[in-house]
């Protein structure tokens, strides 16, 4: 068996950006909670929870990105990298658990005949905020970053763009209405009813990173954008040796994905130093920016053990 690792982990721009996210998100959170209070608007309040909840997972995920890119040691012989599938699945269920709440809110304000909150001052809420999370959104995505914990942040940051839209929006139209009865309707209700809608719209988001999560922890396989180009690379370097179809098994953990490339040979037709070239070109055609490859091929003259 032989063992090796490609590509560069950029632990140190991972970090940064986290960092980034960490200080937008004090910002957000008191500006949301402090206005959504004084502007006794449930949806406001709520886009400040979901503020507060993004600022504890993101130092998290701070804390997890430093403890993933240390070196293996006796006691992690693989490293640290379940420590994002972990981080990004708690995110998925710490937001999923804000929106059934924030669904099941806003229905029970609806029923019992909505909640006025002041039009004009969440319109001047929701400016501020869509300017704030766009600059973050653009900040990390304009990166272009791989890394799995910016990538859920992103995700936070996108999401908390389109709330503050939906809010902006959604009072904007309620501001401009002439006074009258529609109006009174609308104050009543336009905030539950953002609240319920923009919850609805985002529910798909933590879903996506619990599956996420149970995917890399159970050991599955990547996600197709990982493995179908991962598997070509495999295959192409494999028919350039010479080698017939290997048995590729690859899962997919944190910044880590792990290779192993099994072939069964005649006897006496490779040696260790052929086994060395394989693997060489394995790590260059498997390198990528978006993991590190924890490659192993293995070579054997037994057609029994490649089935084992």
């Amino acid at each position: 068996m032989s063992s090796g690792t490609a590509g560069d982990a950029e632990p140190n721009r991972s970090e940064g950006m986290l960092r980034l996210s960490v200080v937008a998100g004090v910002v957000a959170a008191v500006l949301a909670v402090v206005w959504g209070l004084l502007a006794g608007s449930r949806v406001i309040v709520f886009d400040g929870v979901s503020a507060i909840i993004g600022l504890v997972l993101s130092v998290m995920s701070l804390i997890a990105a430093r403890a993933a890119s240390r070196p293996e040691t006796p006691q992690y012989p693989y490293g640290r990298q379940s420590l994002i599938p972990l981080v990004v699945g708690g995110q998925g269920l710490a937001r999923l658990a804000l929106i059934i709440f924030a669904l099941t809110d806003s229905v029970m304000v609806i029923a019992s005949g909505g909640d006025e909150a002041s039009a004009s001052s969440a319109v001047m809420y929701a400016a501020v905020s869509t300017a704030l999370c766009l600059a973050l959104w653009w900040a990390l995505g304009g990166a272009r970053s791989t890394e799995d914990l910016v990538r859920t942040e992103l995700i936070g940051w996108r999401n908390a763009t389109f709330l503050s839209f939906g809010i902006l929006v959604g009072f904007g139209v309620v501001a401009v209405l002439p006074d009258g009865d529609a109006r009174d309707v609308a104050v009543a209700y336009v905030d539950p009813v953002l609240m319920l809608i923009i919850g609805l719209a985002i529910l798909p988001t933590p879903i996506r990173l619990l599956r996420t999560m149970s995917r890399e922890l159970l050991e599955m396989r990547p996600a197709a954008d990982v493995e179908v180009p991962a598997r070509a690379a495999v295959l192409e370097t494999c028919w350039a040796a010479g080698l017939p179809d290997p048995v590729v098994r690859m899962t997919k953990t944190g910044g880590r994905l792990y290779v192993e490339v099994d072939h069964v040979v005649a006897p006496g037709t490779w040696d260790v130093a052929d086994i060395d070239v394989l693997r060489r070109a394995l790590v260059e055609s498997l390198a990528s920016e978006r993991y590190t490859v924890w490659l192993n091929v293995d070579l054997s003259t037994d057609p029994a053990w490649q089935l084992s």
